[in-house]
């Protein structure tokens, strides 16, 4: 008796932080300027799913990738930590060395030590050893129990990309559109492979909008008269894959209990300032233009809806917030440089220990 009591109280102490442990969904896009939803003033875009998850949560007006370019960006969001601080200053090239280090403690690997199932679903773009013939971390490697990516970004477009890589496989051309096979992949992942006795955290990142573009015609005929339709064409295409996705969560009867995150590696990379807000730069500089994103945080019952803030917060912040969601630890033999933002869910006000700070 004296050895099961004490195992029964472990079991149900387990049992219980499971069943309040809220799932966790990151969405990123690829290049999604600051007003490049309707949400943010878009003169041209609908997004209408987008727009309703802002209406259900928090939407920052003050939001910031964690770089001006992608792969630092991502390895913050995975780290909690200043990209350079992590090792990855620029973005990840194959005629480069550099990638997410294995020694770094990532977002996935607290989350799965916490009880959480974990999946990576889309673009990596923090080092290149997706299959056996290129050396280097993959999501594997970073604790992501399953993973479907590309190296990069779809090639040679986000129409029929030949370069998916499933848990180490290479798949060869996939049919149809890149925001679409991810969607459909995660709600696979949702259907059919996670471990349904446990909470989990799902990381999606978009192609969309990064070049090269590609949409649906009947999406890009919605914008005559611009520059490169296809690029609002397939901003479209991933609110719409968005949109499966949270439907998803509703038919799982999971939406509740999960916290969703919505947000963009870094600003537009087009030179029309209306995508970056008309803030001054873009893509690859370190103006607001460049760094600031969307950023839209719904989790029900402890954000109100229709909230609205301008708090600068950013991509840093995202594994402390998550690992306050969940009740796991944080390292302690770790620089973390992110702060949690459960208390600004909470009173609409934050504490930051550290300055935000970029460097490319």
């Amino acid at each position: 008796m004296k050895i099961i009591v004490p195992l029964i109280l472990l079991l149900t102490s387990w049992s219980l932080k499971a069943a309040t442990q809220p799932n966790i969904v990151i969405m990123l896009a690829d290049d999604l300027g600051a007003g490049d939803l309707s949400c943010y003033g878009s003169p041209e875009n609908k997004t209408p799913h987008l727009d309703q998850l802002a209406k259900d949560g928090l939407q920052f007006s003050d939001f910031y990738a964690a770089s001006a370019v992608c792969s630092p960006s991502r390895a913050a969001l995975q780290t909690g930590r200043f990209s350079v601080r992590a090792g990855v200053y620029s973005w990840v090239a194959t005629s480069q060395k550099m990638h997410l280090r294995v020694e770094e403690t990532t977002i996935a690997e607290l989350l799965k030590a916490g009880g959480y199932a974990t999946a990576h679903i889309g673009k990596w773009h923090l080092g290149y050893g997706l299959t056996d013939d290129v050396s280097g971390p993959d999501p594997g490697d970073h604790g992501y129990d399953y993973w479907l990516a590309t190296g990069n970004n779809a090639q040679p477009s986000h129409h029929n990309p030949n370069n998916f890589v499933r848990n180490g496989k290479a798949l060869g051309e996939v049919k149809g559109y890149s925001c679409q096979i991810v969607a459909d992949e995660a709600i696979k992942w949702l259907d059919q492979h996670r471990n349904t006795k446990k909470p989990f955290f799902l990381n999606i990142c978009f192609h969309e909008p990064h070049q090269r573009v590609a949409s649906p015609p009947e999406l890009a005929a919605r914008h005559p008269g611009v520059k490169q339709p296809e690029y609002y064409g397939c901003i479209e295409n991933m609110d719409d894959a968005t949109g499966r996705i949270l439907k998803k969560l509703n038919a799982l009867g999971e939406a509740d209990n999960t916290l969703v995150i919505f947000t963009s590696d870094n600003g537009s990379y087009r030179t029309d300032r209306a995508n970056n807000r008309n803030l001054k730069g873009r893509k690859t500089q370190l103006w607001e233009g460049g760094i600031r994103a969307p950023g839209i945080i719904r989790w029900p019952d402890r954000i109100k809806p229709g909230t609205r803030s301008d708090v600068p917060a950013g991509r840093v912040d995202l594994l402390p917030s998550a690992c306050a969601a969940a009740g796991v630890r944080l390292p302690k033999d770790v620089t973390l440089d992110g702060t949690s933002l459960l208390p600004l869910f909470a009173t609409g006000k934050l504490v930051r220990p550290k300055p935000l700070y970029w460097f490319y």
